[in-house]
């Protein structure tokens, strides 16, 4: 369920703090709750990022935030497209070099990181199965969202739509219609199985899906289910 919302403008009166900036520290400082607040208070937080390129922004803004609670996250995977760390495809690639490498650069902390994908050249059943082996299930994640409403594995279009809402293993392997690789991710159940959930958006065309799915659960916009979920706090920032 929705517990915080806030909308940023994309662009900001000269000399104020950039949006990406501002939700990268609100993301932060929710995460790092889980080490601090004493009702909550836990020793170390596993944390999933999406590997959704509209990322970007923000995971430069996060990979500069100083936080001594870095110390203690390790980073994994909530979606990963089947193909090799070294693709430009790759979502470990992505999050290696837009966040790993330049916080553990800046601030000298391990971030351990587990991928999902970890020999893209074996069949997709074998892939599924030797990462459902390695699966830890993460504290909180950080998600993007398509035009469409996907999140994760929840692909609208993908024929294994409905087995990626009701599977009750952590993950799943699905073919999204209009993309040129296979994805493994988090199952709905995995998904609201987190303690917190950060959502970001940005554009107006994504603003405009938040409003549509805020309205109730939509069979056609995976978000609408974590959004009304009852098992899962759901942190959303979008910048429009």
């Amino acid at each position: 369920m929705i517990v915080f919302f806030k909308e940023f403008p994309a662009q900001r009166p000269q000399g104020s703090e950039d949006s990406y900036v501002t939700v990268a520290h609100g993301i932060s400082g929710f995460a790092s709750d889980w080490l601090t607040f004493p009702p909550i208070q836990q020793d170390h937080v596993r944390m999933a990022f999406s590997g959704d390129k509209t990322l970007i922004p923000l995971l430069k803004a996060l990979a500069e935030i100083y936080s001594p609670w870095w110390e203690d996250f390790s980073i994994c995977l909530v979606e990963e497209q089947v193909v090799d760390k070294d693709h430009a495809q790759s979502s470990a690639r992505l999050i290696e070099e837009y966040f790993l490498k330049r916080c553990r650069a800046n601030f000298s902390v391990p971030l351990p990181f587990t991928p999902l994908v970890c020999d893209a050249t074996l069949p997709p059943e074998a892939i599924l199965q030797e990462a459902l082996f390695q699966y830890q299930q993460p504290d909180v994640a950080l998600l993007g969202m398509g035009a469409d409403g996907r999140i994760a594995s929840l692909f609208p279009d993908a024929p294994e739509y409905e087995h990626a809402l009701s599977a009750t293993d952590p993950l799943v392997l699905t073919t999204p219609t209009h993309a040129p690789f296979k994805c493994l991710g988090m199952s709905l159940s995995a998904l609201e199985n987190c303690k917190s959930i950060f959502l970001f958006a940005s554009g107006e065309d994504k603003g405009a899906v938040l409003d549509l799915a805020k309205k109730g659960i939509n069979p056609q916009l995976p978000i609408s289910y974590i959004l009304h979920s009852e098992k899962v706090e759901c942190f959303v920032f979008c910048i429009r």
